[in-house]
């Protein structure tokens, strides 16, 4: 079917392309974040922010695996989750707040899990639509790579990884 290969094809180039223009080298993030101003949560909670108008997020450089991040998520602040990043706009301000939790590049766990063949948020079911996946990836390694990080390569790449990696925490939650 033609026109089946050619939206494979279409969507791989697009996911191609969106990595490309979408990670960043230390300086590179440092002056597109010098650029983004990080509001505080609406909730007040300290040390949160705004990702968007509904969704306020709070990171955690202290490493875990994938369930204990999740674990962490769920007991903060009613009952929060594993980030959701939806398009470009919310990765740029998740990276900026990454930088400021630690100006080294370090690898953050995103609310995505392998179903199959598929990649979905965990908090809602949904396939993931939007992603900057790192060159090569998901490659799913010897069938064992079912959870995926961010800032892989360099910052704000994504790759899928075995669910038993550590890795910081980043949990969001609804306001």
């Amino acid at each position: 079917m033609p026109s089946a290969v050619t939206t494979v094809l279409l969507m791989g180039a697009l996911m191609v392309t969106s990595a490309i223009a979408q990670s960043y080298t230390d300086e590179e993030l440092t002056t597109m974040c010098a650029n983004i101003v990080l509001e505080p949560c609406r909730l007040s909670i300290p040390g949160a922010y705004q990702l968007n108008q509904n969704t306020c997020v709070e990171i955690s450089t202290t490493e875990k695996d994938f369930e204990g991040a999740w674990a962490q998520c769920e007991s903060w602040r009613f009952l929060g989750h594993l980030v959701v990043v939806r398009n470009a706009e919310e990765q740029k301000k998740l990276l900026c707040m990454m930088k400021q939790a630690s100006p080294q590049r370090l690898h953050y766990w995103l609310g995505v899990k392998k179903d199959g063949k598929r990649y979905f948020w965990i908090d809602e079911g949904e396939e993931v639509t939007y992603a900057v996946w790192a060159e090569g990836q998901p490659n799913n390694a010897n069938g064992q790579e079912g959870c995926v990080w961010i800032n892989t390569d360099t910052w704000g790449l994504w790759d899928d990884v075995r669910c038993t990696e550590t890795a910081g925490v980043v949990c969001a939650v609804r306001v």
